[in-house]
């Protein structure tokens, strides 16, 4: 137990380009604030095809992220440090593998989640982290290797579902051709019939993921980025595409270079998607699959936390 009985845990959310850290007290009221919070780009995903081997640089990359990002989360008192993998682990032929040797270099439970239960974190981060009532909502995450559709009222989830489309990929695939990029948009929501029924219904689009948020950053104009001020942010569908032609050349300090050569590919898919829904924008949460994930696991421990406040 940190000082004033707070509980302090930790979620390590290994993505196809990026790991992300996030570090919580849980007061003895339930109440959780961020005291770290951490991003480096590893691009685990960076070649990959579905079937094939992940690059072993991008391993050793990606494992040396989470034995120091573990470390970091001890360093301010976590006694529960809880891992999981994404798109690119779920995707490559040798994704069990990596988990069980990150998992054991890192001492930290690692598992690589299925597109529906990843879809279902983000929903539960997206609605818990917003406060969002009933009204139909289309929750979109978007990542390196794949995006997360789940249409729902409140906690009742009527659709999940995981496309095979993501920033990195679509960019490693296609480069600066949007034309193309938008193609294999196109081609993969005609596999699902989700985003129809979220136009049907009305649904309001709310988005989590690093393309989303960084677009809120730049269409806020920050100087570095603060997640308090992304929260809840709202981006109109009209603007996605040029608010990421800008992005060359933005302060580190609000968006990694990295992360910028990937936001063009990454807007065309969240474009794509408000427009099957029949969107005109898109609410963003700076709350991901991390937030759920540690809140679930919190639980399971007989901790329950709220995450609605995390930066007050």
């Amino acid at each position: 137990m940190a000082p004033g009985g707070a509980r302090v845990a930790a979620a390590i959310d290994v993505g196809s380009n990026s790991v992300l850290l996030l570090t919580v007290a849980v007061r003895p009221d339930g109440r959780a604030l961020a005291i770290d919070e951490a991003v480096a780009t590893t691009r685990l995903g960076a070649g990959l095809r579905a079937g094939s081997a992940l690059d072993p640089a991008a391993i050793r990359r990606t494992r040396d992220t989470v034995v120091a990002f573990a470390a970091r989360a001890r360093a301010q008192g976590a006694t529960d440090v809880w891992a999981f993998a994404t798109g690119a682990a779920r995707r490559a032929a040798d994704g069990s593998g990596f988990a069980a040797g990150t998992s054991a270099a890192a001492a930290v439970p690692l598992e690589v989640l299925t597109g529906e239960r990843e879809a279902a974190l983000a929903h539960d981060a997206i609605v818990h982290g917003l406060g969002l009532g009933d009204a139909p909502l289309l929750a979109i995450d978007t990542g390196g290797a794949t995006t997360e559709l789940t249409l729902a009222r409140g906690a009742a989830v009527d659709a999940a579902v995981s496309l095979p489309l993501g920033a990195l990929a679509s960019t490693e695939a296609h480069g600066a051709d949007l034309g193309a990029i938008r193609s294999d948009v196109l081609a993969a929501l005609a596999t699902t019939d989700v985003p129809a029924r979220a136009r049907s219904a009305g649904a309001a689009a709310v988005a989590s993921g690093g393309t989303v948020t960084a677009l809120a950053a730049l269409m806020l104009g920050l100087t570095r980025y603060e997640p308090r001020r992304v929260h809840g942010a709202r981006l109109a569908a009209a603007s996605l595409g040029a608010l990421a032609a800008g992005a060359a050349g933005i302060d580190p300090a609000v968006l990694d270079p990295d992360r910028a050569v990937l936001l063009p590919a990454g807007a065309c898919i969240v474009e794509g998607v408000l427009t099957a829904a029949g969107a005109s924008e898109v609410q963003v949460s700076d709350h991901g699959v991390r937030h759920a994930y540690l809140r679930e696991r919190l639980a399971a421990a007989g901790v329950r936390a709220s995450m609605e406040s995390l930066w007050d």
